[in-house]
């Protein structure tokens, strides 16, 4: 793959020099309610402030979205944070290992009378007054650091004397019972989800919807007549309506509404149309703990078919579906092999997805290691493809702030 050959001019110069991680917040209902996104320092020759590295966040910052945890892990809190228009979604975390330092103490204070919305990341050393406490919305609790929760993962008493005084964010969670375990003591979101604890079965099969949307995508990347995907559109009324209400929405601006199944499939066209049904496939599903996986499904495909760029169509395609169809097999509970036997993939997908081989399998990797906020394995994988950091930070938060508008249209 050849990486573009310029940054957007939107990201500033502080973002070209630090590393973007992104985890989802995900509620006791497995929906997802907001962001994580984690900041490294790449730079061993300037340092960055933060100040600076916020400013230049905010160009591209979606205001319209989610509440969005900025997590610095290499910066210092700083005079300089007193000049950042936060926007009003962000919520910036503090290490509360730190706080035991007065002057940190006071440009939290400053900052909350400011009106930024501020985390405690982490455990201070010494209890914190309840003064300095009332500035933070949420604390930030590595599940290493609970001391409500036994080795094995499951809820204890909190030790005498302790009392929670804030709502708090669980991370560093490994399994679905470690995050059963955090909602049961109280958590109010999970940092991410275990992508890996769902095991696809073989002798499953898929749900009904999920069964007609593959065969349906089967047969528009056959290139079938239009009578047969009209007739198979028939099977599902859900899937129906859905075709109908996206290309009756604004986006089309049509001025004549379209009630026929083949008449919307001609507007949306074959191309569209699998893209489309990708994206329904990755999201088909009522296993209420497959839920952060298809959102992790949708910006995966949007986030790699972003770093192809604008020139090359058919390979934007073959990335967004190498990053939707990912975690396929988890969110079906379906093996890869079944799956892939019952449609025709390119064979670069395929490679990338079963094998992890072939020139897609890198992207793989590169969105493995932002979603385990691992930016030390960004900055490696980066450089051996020798794609710009600052490129990989605009496709990041390009497929994080599409991601919110396709939801609300699935």
């Amino acid at each position: 793959m050849n990486a573009p050959e310029k940054v957007s001019t939107g990201v500033g110069r502080a973002l070209n020099g630090v590393a973007l991680c992104y985890a989802p917040l995900i509620d006791r209902n497995r929906k997802a309610i907001g962001n994580r996104l984690t900041l490294l320092s790449a730079s061993t020759q300037r340092r960055v402030e933060l100040g600076e590295l916020l400013a230049d966040l905010n160009h591209v910052w979606p205001t319209q979205g989610p509440p969005t945890l900025i997590a610095p892990l290499n910066t210092t809190i700083e005079e300089s944070l007193t000049g950042w228009q936060a926007p009003a979604n962000a919520v910036l975390e503090i290490p509360g290992a730190q706080l035991e330092d007065p002057v940190l103490q006071n440009a939290v204070r400053t900052l909350f009378r400011d009106g930024k919305k501020l985390a405690l990341r982490g455990r201070a050393k010494a209890p914190l007054p309840p003064a300095l406490l009332s500035c933070f919305q949420y604390a930030i609790v590595h599940i290493s650091e609970d001391r409500r929760v036994n080795p094995d993962g499951t809820p204890t008493a909190a030790p005498a004397g302790v009392q929670r005084r804030l709502p708090f964010v669980i991370t560093g969670v490994r399994n679905v019972n470690e995050v059963d375990s955090a909602f049961i003591r109280g958590a109010a979101a999970s940092v991410g989800w275990p992508l890996d604890a769902s095991v696809a079965q073989a002798g499953r099969t898929l749900q009904t919807e999920q069964a007609v949307v593959l065969e349906l995508l089967r047969l528009v990347r056959n290139d079938a007549p239009l009578s047969k995907i009209e007739h198979e559109l028939k099977r599902d009324p859900v899937i129906a309506f859905k075709l109908l209400r996206l290309v009756n929405s604004a986006a089309f601006g049509l001025t004549v509404r379209i009630t026929s199944f083949r008449q919307a499939v001609m507007m949306l066209g074959y191309k569209k149309m699998a893209r489309w049904l990708s994206m329904l496939l990755a999201t088909a599903t009522k296993n209420a703990n497959a839920f952060p996986l298809m959102h992790a499904s949708i910006r995966r495909g949007l986030f790699l078919e972003s770093l192809a760029g604008e020139d090359d169509s058919d390979l934007r395609d073959e990335l967004f579906i190498t990053g939707a169809f990912s975690l396929l097999d988890r969110v079906t509970g379906v093996p890869f092999d079944q799956l892939f036997d019952r449609i025709l993939l390119p064979e670069n997908v395929v490679d990338a997805i079963l094998h992890r081989q072939g020139p897609h399998a890198w992207y793989l990797s590169l969105v493995e290691s932002i979603e385990r906020s691992d930016p030390v394995r960004v900055l490696e994988t980066l450089d051996t493809v020798a794609l710009p950091l600052g490129e990989c930070n605009r496709a990041l938060l390009s497929a994080l702030a599409t991601g919110d508008l396709i939801d609300s249209a699935l």
